[in-house]
């Protein structure tokens, strides 16, 4: 059951779309899933659960022979390929996903899965991040098949045993619908924060199997599948907050129809003359590498703008591929360049010069997909913004009247010691009325052994 979190950030969304008419198809609503003010960031692992295989076969070509050219079946053996390997044709080389016969990866070794990927996660400055938030979502096309278990994963934490996880919600089972019945596609979302918190170290490999897709390629705009787990982490060092805000549903977005808008809101953007920085991730299925004409903009200053990053330009931003700008993701296995239709990116607002695409003091923005050639369903987006708010630093240590610091050494009865508080505000806008409480030990006593009096205490200009 899907648990719906008060929308801080408000999602609604207005599709006219859809893949054999004039409307684009929004089969599940976009929701906030996930929503914090936090200094930390928004990252992920991903990986495509079905790839091309190829049988081993000869090449034919002319070739000379007795003076004369011949026509020969078998000049050149084109090894076969196994889905485990990677697929790294792109643009014009690559094939169209319909023509390639599509089979399960797995690669995990363990006969009880028919089907696994995996994925490094890597979060920066192990020390002193601590992951706040994993979601995990899977989705696939999947025609002709048993769908009593589309709900349901195996997943493997680093050096952990698989485990058996559940839906919390299918967001969307297309399996008979009247727009999205020919390719049946499907997608499922499960909190998985409580088992990756649950880690000592969350870095690793993370293994997804048993994600059930079709096979073959007999299936109009082709097969694809995997997985993808969003994390969201706090780190102090980072140098500001930001708003950070998922969100779920199912659409299809396809060619020649009206485009899909998305608005957001519920933030506020740093005030002149700061820069607005923001970044968005986004997850589709069903994007072909070598078909162009789908599209990604925004509008936060009255005009939409066609958003690209490095590896994924304008007039064909899902191109199955998995990147975090400015790189492709390849901390997986298998580690295509080609995902096959499975398409996942986070990638920074380019907004200079003069925050001419997220002006400052901003309070909303709208997302745009759309498509003049390429078919692609949707299932998750987030946006993240930095954001104006102060942050105090405290720190504590305890010194002897002389000014010796021995914070955390051993001290004798009926010692003398002196409580040194130190505060900073390293955010980004002023405070006030901020109230700092210290609780000391119960066998600590004020000096004159009753109560603390004002000339205990040493304050600061300003504080009281």
């Amino acid at each position: 059951m899907k648990i719906k979190s008060t929308p801080i950030l408000l999602l609604a969304c207005f599709f006219f779309l859809g893949v054999f008419s004039a409307f684009s198809q929004v089969k599940n609503d976009f929701d906030v899933r996930y929503s914090a003010d936090i200094r930390g960031e928004l990252t992920f692992i991903a990986n495509n659960i079905v790839n091309r295989q190829n049988d081993g076969y000869w090449q034919g070509g002319w070739v000379r022979r007795g003076g004369r050219w011949r026509w020969d079946p078998e000049v050149t053996w084109i090894p076969a390929t196994s889905p485990n390997d990677p697929y790294d044709l792109t643009g014009n080389a690559s094939d169209y996903n319909d023509n390639l016969n599509m089979q399960y990866i797995d690669v995990d070794g363990d006969p009880t899965t028919f089907s696994s990927s995996s994925a490094t996660l890597d979060v920066p400055d192990e020390g002193c991040s601590l992951v706040r938030y994993a979601g995990l979502y899977w989705s696939a096309v999947y025609v002709n098949g048993d769908r009593s278990a589309i709900d349901d994963i195996k997943f493997q934490v680093p050096g952990g045993a698989y485990q058996d996880i559940t839906a919390d919600e299918i967001l969307f089972d297309g399996d008979g619908d009247a727009d999205f019945g020919y390719y049946s596609p499907y997608a499922c979302y499960a909190d998985v924060t409580a088992i990756v918190t649950g880690l000592a170290n969350p870095d690793g490999d993370y293994f997804v199997a048993n994600v059930n897709a079709s096979s073959g390629s007999s299936i109009s705009g082709g097969i694809s599948g995997g997985w993808t787990m969003v994390v969201v982490y706090e780190n102090p060092n980072l140098p500001g907050s930001k708003y950070i805000t998922t969100f779920d549903g199912y659409a299809g977005i396809a060619s020649a129809a009206p485009d899909v808008d998305i608005p957001v809101s519920g933030f506020t953007t740093l005030p002149a003359p700061f820069q607005v920085n923001a970044n968005i991730a986004i997850a589709a299925l069903e994007g072909d590498n070598r078909i162009g004409g789908d599209g990604l903009q925004i509008n936060a200053n009255g005009s939409f703008t066609p958003l690209s990053s490095t590896l994924n330009p304008a007039n064909n931003f899902f191109n199955s591929n998995i990147t975090i700008d400015p790189n492709i993701f390849t901390a997986r296995n298998p580690n295509s360049l080609n995902t096959l239709g499975w398409d996942v990116d986070l990638f920074p607002v380019t907004n200079v010069p003069n925050n001419n695409v997220i002006p400052n003091d901003a309070t909303s923005a709208v997302l745009r997909l759309s498509s003049t050639q390429d078919k692609y369903d949707v299932f998750f987006t987030s946006f993240d913004v930095e954001i104006i708010e102060p942050n105090i630093v405290l720190e504590k240590k305890v010194n002897t009247p002389g000014g010796v610091d021995i914070t955390g050494q051993g001290v004798n009865l009926g010692q003398t010691l002196d409580y040194v508080l130190s505060f900073q505000n390293i955010g980004n806008d002023d405070v006030d009325g901020y109230v700092i409480r210290d609780v000391l030990p119960v066998n600590v006593s004020p000096p004159n052994g009753v109560d603390f009096v004002d000339s205990d205490f040493v304050l600061p200009t300003g504080v009281t």
